[in-house]
Parts: C-alpha cells; sequence; structure tokens
C-alpha cells in the first residue's frame, strides 16, 4: 500500500521501518506522526481493507502502552463499526495491558467531519452520549486532531458523568 512493491503483508517491511512512531506531546495529546507521513494511510478507514492499515499503525499505540507505567482506562471515540470495522476500537486494542471501554462514548448524528472546517464542526456538534461507568481516570483514543472539537465535547460529556480525561492519544496531530 505504500511503495507499491510486491509483499504478502499490506505494507513490507522496508516501508515500516520508514512508518517508525515518535513520541509527540502536545498540551494534553500525544501522537505518534507528522500528518503528512501517513494522511494516504488514514484515509483507508473509508475503506474494508482499511482495518488492516489501522492495524499496522496502531503499533504506535501498542509501545506507547508498553512504555507508559500505568493501567489505564481506555475509551475509543465513536468506536461504532463501519465497513466491518471500527478504526478507533482497533487502535484502542493495541494498548493490551490497559482496559478498553468498548461502545461506551458515541455520537448521536452521522454527520462526516472529515475535510470540515472548524466553523461547521463547531455548529454541528457530535452530540456525545456516555454508557460507561462513573467516576473513572480515562485516555480517550481518536486516529487524528484537527482542531480539537471531538475531543473538546467528548471532555465535556465526559465531565458531566464524572469521568476525568487524563490525556488523549492519536496517531497524527494537525494543530
Amino acid at each position: 500500500m505504500v511503495c507499491d512493491g510486491f509483499s504478502v503483508n499490506h505494507i513490507c517491511k522496508s516501508c515500516k521501518r520508514l512508518l517508525k512512531p515518535e513520541f509527540i506531546k502536545k498540551d494534553d495529546v500525544i501522537s505518534f506522526y507528522k500528518y503528512e507521513n501517513i494522511e494516504f494511510l488514514i484515509k483507508y478507514k473509508y475503506e474494508k481493507f482499511g482495518s488492516f492499515i489501522f492495524k499496522e499503525l496502531a503499533t504506535s499505540f501498542s509501545l506507547f502502552s508498553k512504555k507508559y507505567p500505568h493501567k489505564l482506562n481506555v475509551i475509543p471515540i465513536d468506536d461504532k463499526i463501519d465497513k466491518g470495522y471500527s478504526h478507533t476500537a482497533i487502535l484502542a486494542n493495541a494498548m493490551k495491558k490497559d482496559k478498553k471501554l468498548f461502545s461506551t462514548l458515541h455520537s448521536t448524528n452521522n454527520i462526516k467531519y472529515a475535510g470540515k472546517s472548524l466553523e461547521f464542526r463547531l455548529n454541528n456538534p457530535r452530540e456525545f452520549k456516555y454508557f460507561g461507568p462513573k467516576g473513572i481516570d480515562v485516555v480517550l483514543v481518536d486516529d487524528i486532531v484537527t482542531t480539537k472539537t471531538t475531543l473538546k465535547e467528548a471532555k465535556e460529556v465526559l465531565k458531566k458523568h464524572n469521568v476525568n480525561v487524563l490525556f488523549s492519544v492519536v496517531l497524527a496531530d494537525l494543530r
């Protein structure tokens, strides 16, 4: 998928070495890649075989989880299944030692936000509903941060349920 070379895997070994993650912390968001390096891969989330690409990219979440000293409660943002999988659930699932709280934070609308402006995002909130335990600390998982409106809205909803967001983990942060 990266170099068009022959490989039995979706991403060959040579290209995997080029996709080496680095830990980048900005405010309360930890990311692993520069967006321009993985932009074409992230867009495969709209395809049925995108799950294979996201499993490859999720190794960054696995490495982070191994290095982070504490066991975490992890909430993938809006992990509804689309095209046979949820890309945020795949990312969260890579955090093996941590407790995943699947299907606990879902938007109640079906608006697509990809490529939309900040103004559009602010005028069309995701309207999250939370179905998980109260009174816990969590880490949010998403694929990219563009304007941070999704993370802000998720935090506001979780705060109403006495859920404290420690930080967020994403593949790339565009801010």
